[in-house]
């Protein structure tokens, strides 16, 4: 009896589970779990406009569950939905405190919208409770740099100018990317910048003339040339999004293409069929046959980028540039003797422009090749021609070096340094020049410098590399 007693009871329990799973009654509703799994689903086919409708399904369900709200506001930033990420934010901060980027976020979007009372409100609040910390903003700008996401890295230097107002690298960097869509407010960061720091000036000088000059170019016109920019600031990420803007508008437009496949290859990104797309459109165009190149030896393919040189240079001979990258085919792949010919070749087009005679050093002090012979003595006399310019200075403080003569060395390129502190190459010497001296912490401080300077460059590497050696050392 007791025995049947208890199956009844196990059968009676079974159906209430099998009814209880008909009508969804679970610890999480299937139609919550299903919203959630395609939200997610969505949002990696950067369908996120979509995704945030699937994620407001969840809130639906769960409107005490922050985190859906946070993944939902994050969807809408995305796509520049303000209004609905400014909905969802007020809504969370009725649910909990703001954390660092959710505040950095509604402070944006308030002073996008003119609302500086409310903007400046929340600042106050934010700082008075220790929300707001400047590292933190520049780890999150840093962040949503690298993924690309403009909106959040925008929101997040804009905190941080807030914070650090007289930092004038956050100002910079705040106007890099409001280039994109907010060229005047752009052009106010920028100018903010240089008031801070004057040695910015020269640097930022293209970039502030190109906004002045933005509205009178076409779209295609004017990405391309923020696209150039931002490849001679080293902001690849931001010059990525600029030229496929400018591809978008003109799919003719064959140069801004090249560019796009170089800086693609930069990011170590697929760029090799908008390569060969760009050469279908101009198989004779030299600055294409010239881009195209770069992007072959970004994959570290010297000789394909080599055939490339030299149809550039066939189509235009006029342009040393095409001979300097001829050269440094031939200089990756250790024929110097054929480098060397191409340098002066270079020098030999352009006789009046110290930049390649300067660029000769450098081949020979860079390969280490003819220092003593001919690298010394040509990095000396451009120095006695040309006392005022960093690059020679710090080509005649590494010849120095490569000869033994450390303390030379040191004042040459600390000179170099002084003249222009944002000389790449100068910083990876003057690291290796006080590893020499046992001075390894500020070697370090040196060698992080320039990857920041040059993150995507070949000094940027050796600087990284040398990093690498001291930390497992």
């Amino acid at each position: 009896m007791a025995h049947s007693w208890r199956s009844y009871v196990w059968l009676k329990l079974l159906a209430v589970i099998v009814v209880i799973s008909l009508l969804q009654i679970a610890p999480l509703p299937l139609t919550l779990l299903s919203s959630v799994k395609q939200a997610k689903q969505l949002s990696e086919m950067g369908e996120h406009a979509q995704a945030a409708e699937a994620f407001d399904i969840a809130i639906s369900y769960q409107p005490w569950e922050p985190e859906h709200l946070i993944a939902a506001i994050r969807e809408r930033l995305l796509v520049g939905d303000e209004p609905g990420a400014q909905h969802d934010l007020e809504r969370l901060a009725r649910l909990r405190p703001l954390l660092l980027d959710e505040t950095v976020w509604l402070a944006a979007i308030y002073s996008r919208q003119g609302s500086l009372e409310e903007a400046t409100n929340l600042w106050d609040t934010a700082k008075d409770a220790g929300v707001l910390d400047a590292d933190a903003l520049r780890l999150l700008a840093d962040s949503a740099i690298r993924q690309q996401a403009w909106w959040q890295a925008s929101a997040a230097l804009e905190g941080l100018t807030k914070l650090s107002p007289g930092d004038a690298q956050a100002f910079a960097r705040l106007g890099f990317i409001q280039a994109l869509d907010q060229p005047n407010q752009a052009a106010e960061s920028l100018a903010q910048a240089v008031d801070l720091d004057s040695q910015m000036a020269s640097r930022l000088a293209p970039l502030q003339n190109y906004l002045l000059e933005r509205s009178t170019q076409p779209p295609d016109l004017a990405y391309a040339k923020l696209g150039v920019l931002y490849i001679s600031l080293n902001e690849y990420e931001l010059a990525e999004v600029a030229l496929s803007r400018a591809y978008n508008f003109n799919l003719a437009y064959s140069e801004s293409l090249a560019y796009l496949a170089y800086v693609r290859a930069k990011l170590d990104q697929p760029a090799l069929s908008a390569a060969h797309q760009a050469l279908a459109l101009s198989p004779d165009n030299p600055l294409v046959n010239y881009l195209v190149g770069l992007t072959w030896k970004e994959f570290n393919r010297p000789a394909e980028a080599r055939v490339r040189f030299e149809h550039a240079y066939d189509l235009d001979s006029s342009n040393p540039a095409f001979a300097v990258e001829i050269a440094d085919t031939h200089r990756i792949e250790h024929a110097y003797e054929y480098a060397e010919v191409w340098m002066k070749e270079a020098v030999r087009v352009a006789p009046g422009d110290i930049r390649f005679r300067i660029l000769l050093a450098q081949f020979y002090v860079d390969a280490e090749y003819k220092v003593e012979n001919e690298g010394l003595s040509l990095a000396q006399e451009l120095v006695e021609e040309a006392p005022e310019n960093a690059q020679a200075r710090d080509t005649l403080g590494w010849a120095y070096f490569l000869l033994g003569n450390l303390d030379r060395a040191f004042v040459e390129v600390s000179q170099a340094l002084a003249l222009d502190p944002e000389l790449v190459r100068a910083y990876v010497h003057m690291g290796t020049l006080l590893e020499a001296r046992g001075q390894v912490s500020q070697a370090v401080q040196h060698y992080q410098h320039a990857v920041e300077l040059d993150p995507h460059g070949a000094f940027g590497d050796l600087a990284r590399r040398a990093l690498e050696r001291l930390e497992s050392g």
